[in-house]
């Protein structure tokens, strides 16, 4: 058996054409630089109906292909053969994600006589090093089984390529949100349980709790809206997500204050009311709690830098 483990590749040029293209099908992703910021951008994303992957332009006999970017591979349908020089060999199927860091020698196309298709996005940036320092992916690729499959591509295509009616949002924005879309895949695949129905309560629940003010409207307002008792409501999302909703609330609308902060020259005091938080002092230290640093060091460092 041919060993990948003793064959080495020089980085793939990131400028090779071959990594950059799109082919139509019945819905299309095309774009180059969806989201960028100074943290981290999605160099690009695409999709490829029908598929060869590296089998159609890398280097028989082998096909291998070494990643400049990380790099997620999402089938959308059929069955591809995979294998890379982490120790990884898969059958790649509908809703098999792999996620894979710079410098892996890939080889990957379909299987003989089926039809494969797929979303792919080449992306990088300190952020994600910072991922790949807490093991994801890790030194070996990852490979997740996700379900239903339109409800992790309509999420993914909503931060991609947000519809024309959706609200404005920065690019560090839709950084956390593709962020939170790794994370909610990797505690899927860890558990592999939740329905459809679940999913859709869960992502209403969130939406609830980052659109408003820290306090408005209430934890219990909210468990109402979703037909729960408070308890009830804190229980379920507490072991769906690993935070209570108040760890969750606060931690999103502190990404909100990023916004603020490097978009505004507004006061902390004023972000901080406008935000519900009851004063600067309370929202500077959540902000340092989940950011690390301070609002005014984290505006100077971004603003400046």
């Amino acid at each position: 058996m041919f060993d990948l483990m003793h064959v080495y590749f020089d980085m793939a040029d990131e400028r090779d054409p071959n990594l950059y293209f799109s082919i139509p099908g019945p819905w299309n992703m095309n774009a180059t630089r969806p989201v960028h910021c100074d943290l981290g951008q999605i160099v690009f994303a695409g999709t490829k109906w029908d598929s060869q992957a590296t089998y159609a332009h890398a280097p028989p006999p082998h096909y291998l292909r070494p990643t400049p970017h990380y790099l997620l591979v999402l089938t959308l349908e059929g069955a591809a053969d995979y294998m890379d020089d982490t120790g990884v060999r898969c059958v790649m199927q509908p809703g098999t994600l792999v996620w894979s860091k710079p410098g892996v020698n890939q080889s990957y196309g379909p299987q003989d006589g089926i039809r494969w298709s797929e979303l792919f996005l080449w992306f990088n940036g300190s952020v994600f090093d910072a991922w790949q320092s807490a093991g994801c992916p890790g030194d070996r690729s990852r490979v997740l089984e996700l379900s239903p499959l339109p409800y992790w591509t309509n999420r993914l295509r909503r931060i991609l390529q947000p519809p024309p009616d959706a609200p404005a949002e920065t690019a560090l924005s839709r950084l956390c949100h593709f962020q939170q879309w790794l994370a909610d895949a990797l505690q899927f695949d860890a558990t592999r349980h939740q329905t459809t129905e679940t999913l859709q309560w869960r992502e209403t629940a969130e939406r609830m709790l980052a659109d408003g003010k820290l306090g408005a409207p209430s934890l219990e307002e909210i468990a109402a809206s979703l037909g729960m008792s408070y308890s009830a409501f804190r229980k379920r999302f507490a072991q769906m997500t690993g935070k209570s909703p108040g760890e969750f609330r606060a931690d999103a609308i502190v990404l909100r204050a990023c916004a603020r902060l490097l978009e505004s020259s507004h006061t902390l005091a004023r972000i901080a009311g406008d935000l519900g938080f009851h004063d600067a002092f309370h929202f500077s230290r959540r902000f340092k709690q989940v950011v690390g640093m301070s609002p005014r060091d984290f505006r100077r460092q971004h603003v400046l830098g």
